[in-house]
């Protein structure tokens, strides 16, 4: 279970990215560590959900 800090960064982190922002800069406003697992892991989930099939047809 994450706590209310987590659940804002990683809100955060998707609304931004959704938004169209690089992790880099994302990391930075953040507060992330360069590389961050978590990071990339909150990236993956927006990019998983933004290249998905059914969202490219507009379902």
């Amino acid at each position: 279970m994450t706590g209310p800090g987590n659940s804002l960064r990683r809100g955060f982190a998707a609304a931004a990215r959704a938004a169209g922002h690089d992790p880099p800069e994302i990391a930075r406003a953040g507060g992330c560590a360069d590389g961050s697992r978590v990071l990339a892991r909150y990236m993956d989930d927006v990019d998983r959900v933004r290249n998905s099939p059914p969202v490219g047809i507009g379902l």
